[in-house]
């Protein structure tokens, strides 16, 4: 295992978050485990004390997932002798989860056992119990994606490991409920934007599933640690044949995307200029700078992160 795979599972779980079973119902999550209400969330009330009893919550499900893993890892080492046989299965297993995701064709995953709480839990137990619910009631309607994972880990022959990809998964399904919490009212329109389009996030999410089961049917995930080496070592030449080129290229794509965030306004009809959203620009054009004068090399930063995926 290795950094690309970490990020897939965190990508993973952010995937998982965009699920039409979970996206809609954040509000009401958010409501359930931090005792508030809807308009009180919006407004900002309390704020820090929903993201505490969220924090709380995404722990609850963080242990039931990284269970799950636990789990599928002792299996697959206990059946260690078949272990080829085990991966091409798991690919083709994984394919048929990523095409599903595209054509719905397998019902019984749409299956949920929803948790439904008669009143709103108490303190940051009640939250952390919430959390192990959602993750036993949710998992049907998430399968495709946690299936290919906890088969992903499987196929790491080591219990550390796929405890790592697993909390992993679960940091990334965590991170957007987080962020929910502490900017709810700034999120509500990007939330809605991903309601809009469920269907392309769907045909997205299986098409990485599939590309992800082919590899691992085939035996060759190993190849793409070994891809992302030869890039590093592609972007090291680089940087060792024209440094001040790379360094302004980085430069000009921190600049680009600080642009694109002053931006957004405007191409939204807007004429508002939040400040979190000046902060964002700035830190990127101080990103830029760096770049320019030297401080920092983002390129060389890649360039050595993308190497070490081959180690």
């Amino acid at each position: 295992m290795n950094g690309v795979g970490v990020v897939a599972a965190v990508g993973a779980g952010l995937l998982s978050f965009l699920s039409p079973c979970v996206l809609p119902l954040i509000p009401a999550y958010l409501s359930l485990v931090s005792g508030y209400g809807l308009s009180d969330i919006r407004s900002g009330s309390g704020r820090y004390l929903v993201l505490k009893r969220t924090l709380a919550f995404a722990l609850g499900f963080a242990l039931v997932f990284t269970a799950l893993g636990l789990l599928f890892s002792g299996a697959s080492m206990l059946l260690g002798a078949l272990s080829r046989r085990i991966t091409l299965v798991a690919g083709i297993l994984v394919i048929m989860l990523g095409i599903n995701l595209i054509f719905d064709f397998i019902k019984v995953l749409n299956l949920e056992a929803r948790f439904h709480a008669a009143k709103a839990p108490r303190g940051y137990a009640g939250a952390f119990l919430v959390g192990l619910a959602f993750a036993a009631g949710w998992s049907p309607c998430v399968g495709p994606i946690l299936a290919s994972i906890l088969l992903f880990a499987s196929q790491e022959g080591n219990a550390l490991r796929s405890i790592i990809l697993l909390v992993a998964y679960s940091v990334g399904l965590a991170l957007p409920f987080l962020a929910a919490a502490l900017f709810f009212d700034r999120l509500t329109p990007l939330m809605a934007w991903f309601k809009r389009h469920a269907r392309g996030v769907r045909v997205a999410s299986g098409l990485l599933l599939v590309a992800l089961g082919a590899f691992m049917a085939f035996g060759r995930l190993s190849s793409v640690s070994s891809l992302a080496a030869r890039g590093g070592a592609a972007l090291s030449a680089a940087i060792a044949k024209s440094p001040a080129a790379v360094g302004w290229a980085a430069a000009g794509l921190w600049a680009l995307i600080a642009a694109v965030i002053l931006a957004l306004p405007a191409l939204r009809g807007r004429k508002v200029l939040s400040p979190a959203r000046t902060i964002a620009s700035a830190l990127f054009l101080l990103l830029a700078l760096g770049d320019i004068v030297g401080l920092w090399s983002t390129a060389r930063t890649v360039a050595l992160w993308l190497s070490y995926q081959g180690a």
